[in-house]
């Protein structure tokens, strides 16, 4: 809500600090906000949470949803906010797109890097679109490595971010992990105690093998490497998120939209964050990638195997 309202421009810049603040309270709580929820005087006692946001908290904990945010999630391009993390991209650049070009999706996006549109708007140089293209990792950006010299560099990077206190786990992901001849970038995704990851996300942007800070957000960090200036991005997840996330940023696409055409078969929709039921908003499965499967009734697929032609069927029949 924080991101909509930073969005929306300057008049909301109260609204926006105010639910920053409050997510930053609830990041720090030592026991869960549900054993807070049967007492509103407790929730408005805490740092940043007043009456409002309180009656929000409750809401969401009875519903699973808040009626604001979906209502504010159709007056802003809900789906390209995570772009005002990259560097020299803010709320105005974004609502320069979105004014000017219609654009609302990170689709419409790339579409219209593609056609040139970008180009025409003014103040667009070259070097910024070069940035957004490496945010949204379009092939156009990137240089290719051989798997050997990709795998080099980034067990070099997953040893640092390894190190950073408050790193519990970190894993390779994307290309590499499925073994392609060629990789484009190296994806990395670590799980963390939230508290810590503003901390550990600042700490992944100033390790030494890293060249130019591409967006660094609460969530993740992208960046060039000085070592044959390939792109880097890292995600870090809750521990309970961390199977969905290692089988989101691993891939292929083909073999994850597949798995999404199941989930929606039975009711379910598949993310980063893991596997829910629609109906009732309930977590099934996603602190591992087993766990996915098994919910599946698929046998644990390799990443290499991934490829997003019959392996689910396989693996389901037998």
């Amino acid at each position: 809500m924080a991101d909509c309202y930073r969005y929306l421009g300057p008049d909301e810049r109260f609204r926006a600090n105010a639910y920053a603040g409050a997510a930053q309270t609830l990041r720090n709580l030592q026991e869960p906000v549900e054993n807070l929820a049967d007492d509103m005087q407790q929730l408005e006692d805490l740092k940043s949470i007043g009456k409002s946001i309180a009656e929000k908290i409750i809401e969401f904990l009875a519903t699973g949803q808040i009626q604001t945010f979906e209502d504010l999630k159709k007056k802003v391009p809900f789906a390209l906010l995570e772009l005002m993390d990259i560097e020299g991209f803010g709320p105005a650049t974004l609502r320069l797109l979105h004014d000017e070009l219609g654009i609302t999706t990170k689709e419409t996006l790339i579409t219209a890097i593609e056609k040139g549109k970008l180009e025409k708007i003014k103040g667009f140089a070259f070097r910024k679109i070069e940035k957004l293209k490496q945010a949204l990792k379009l092939e156009s950006s990137k240089k290719r490595l051989p798997l050997k010299e990709a795998q080099r560099i980034a067990d070099n990077l997953l040893q640092s971010v390894k190190s950073i206190d408050g790193v519990l786990k970190a894993t390779i992901a994307g290309s590499i992990r499925r073994k392609k001849e060629t990789i484009g970038d190296i994806d990395i995704v670590i799980t963390a105690d939230e508290r810590k990851w503003k901390k550990i996300i600042t700490a992944i942007t100033q390790l030494p093998q890293v060249e130019t800070v591409i967006a660094a957000g609460k969530t993740r960090a992208s960046f060039v490497l000085k070592t044959n200036q390939v792109q880097a991005d890292i995600r870090v997840v809750h521990e309970d998120e961390y199977g969905a996330a290692l089988f989101y940023f691993t891939g292929s696409r083909d073999h994850n939209i597949q798995l999404r055409s199941l989930a929606k078969q039975r009711g379910w929709k598949v993310n980063e964050y893991g596997v829910f039921d629609n109906k009732t908003g309930k977590k099934l499965a996603g602190k591992t990638e087993e766990e996915i499967y098994h919910l599946f009734g698929i046998r644990f697929i390799p990443p290499a195997k991934r490829i997003g032609a019959n392996e689910l069927n396989q693996a389901m029949n037998n």
